[in-house]
């Protein structure tokens, strides 16, 4: 798989990241591994999610793969420094700062960034944000029960009023969200229904763009080439197949179970 591409995620939301780079990258090798045996990232501690991530790590440099995407915002925002201190001959991509450069092209003045409790305490994106903007008001909250709800399946018959019951207070006071999880474009439709007319930042979207112009400027895209793509979980196979599948085509994917 040449110049393949990494991409790692707790569970199946970073299949959000996948399905857009396929799109964006229709050239370039894809390996995705969700570690939902381990899922969810969002309560664990900093050493924790240290030892999970650094295990898929070395998982993708044993199979020669150079360029990492962390297609996880709790990981982004807790053990991306310490990974790429640890793994130097890796270029290793998180989500936030591209997620945070996609929101101030909105030009938007207040924000509600959502997001697991993890990444909500590291107040990463409260930080970087305010970097370049410290006009921009920026609102967090921790929506812990999203993650389980979409990792089991559950969102399928509509989880509105989980949804209602985080963010009904908001109503009239943000002009846009940051979906700071990549499962979260999966429910992003359901969000829509119960806060309308305001933007969404979808952190997927943000960090596929990134790695399309880093390949592109680092002339790493061989148009002749026919992608492969790579579906791993640490996982049950079926579950993971049964909580993505209305979301993401298996069809012609197969997906397979790894131990790291």
């Amino acid at each position: 798989m040449k110049n393949t591409i990494g991409i790692f995620d707790s569970g199946v939301g970073g299949l959000t990241v996948l399905q857009t780079m396929m799109k964006d990258l229709p050239h370039t090798d894809l390996m995705y591994i969700g570690d939902n045996k381990n899922c969810p990232y969002g309560d664990k501690s900093k050493a924790a999610l240290y030892e999970c991530a650094s295990k898929v790590v070395e998982y993708f440099i044993a199979h020669q793969i150079k360029i990492i995407v962390l297609a996880c915002n709790t990981t982004s925002a807790n053990v991306l420094e310490e990974l790429r201190a640890a793994y130097p001959n890796t270029r290793i991509i998180g989500v936030i700062d591209s997620t945070v450069q996609n929101f101030l092209r909105k030009e938007k003045e207040k924000v509600l960034v959502i997001a697991t409790k993890a990444t909500i305490d590291s107040h990463k994106y409260q930080d970087t944000i305010a970097l370049y903007n410290k006009q921009v008001q920026v609102n967090e909250l921790a929506t812990p029960k999203l993650v389980p709800l979409i990792e089991s399946g559950k969102y399928k018959k509509g989880i509105q009023e989980t949804i209602k019951e985080y963010v009904t207070a908001y109503q009239g006071k943000i002009d846009s969200i940051i979906l700071g999880c990549t499962h979260y474009p999966i429910i992003a439709n359901q969000f829509k229904e119960v806060l309308k007319d305001i933007c969404y930042i979808s952190s997927s979207e943000s960090v596929s763009k990134e790695v399309a112009y880093y390949l592109s400027e680092h002339h790493l895209i061989d148009t002749q080439h026919t992608r492969q793509i790579e579906i791993n979980t640490t996982g049950d196979v079926e579950d993971f197949k049964f909580a993505a599948g209305s979301f993401f085509d298996f069809e012609e994917i197969k997906v397979h179970h790894i131990e790291v």
